[in-house]
């Protein structure tokens, strides 16, 4: 009797994902950072979205979510001294949620995001290589192909973190 329970429950979970409508999804946004490492200013950022989301049910879907951000460095002056903060480069890889109600979405994407900059903590003497990442978003379905978000983008580790706000959109790709 418990196989039996344990194999229809597996059918059905299989089934769920193999019988949902699934979509890719394409997006940019454009953002503010705050927030940021001790030291590195950073004055605009913009970063490029895709994902693809399992429907598991009308309302939720689950997936994977990667894409590529960056952060502009901002220089300032101390006297004659300029000092230049470098521009921060991420490639984030992490799982995606989605719940819908009605035109709204609620989300996030929880992962890590790999650095591909060559930005250097001067404290530790040591390269950055990447951090937790973490994407909540809310967005507004305009219609069933575009949606306009807000999200938040947080990266850490042990001695680095960058966050910013963004103004967002996404293309629904079926």
């Amino acid at each position: 009797m418990k196989n039996y329970f344990i194999t229809l429950i597996t059918a059905l979970l299989f089934s769920a994902f193999t019988y949902a409508q699934s979509g890719l999804n394409i997006g940019g946004s454009i953002g503010f950072p705050y927030e940021n490492y001790e030291g590195y200013d950073f004055s605009f950022a913009f970063s490029a979205d895709i994902n693809y989301i399992f429907e598991v049910n009308q309302a939720f879907g689950l997936g994977i979510a990667t894409g590529y951000g960056q952060a502009l460095g901002e220089d300032f002056y101390l006297g004659p001294i300029n000092f230049e903060t470098p521009d921060y480069q991420f490639v984030p890889l992490a799982a995606a949620a989605r719940f819908g109600a009605g035109r709204l979405v609620f989300g996030a994407d929880i992962g890590y995001a790999f650095s591909v900059s060559s930005a250097k903590d001067v404290f530790n003497n040591d390269y950055y290589t990447g951090g937790f990442y973490w994407r909540p978003m809310f967005g507004f379905n305009l219609n069933e192909a575009f949606q306009l978000n807000i999200n938040y983008i947080g990266i850490s580790d042990d001695y680095f973190y960058y966050s910013s706000f963004n103004i967002g959109f996404m293309v629904n790709i079926n």
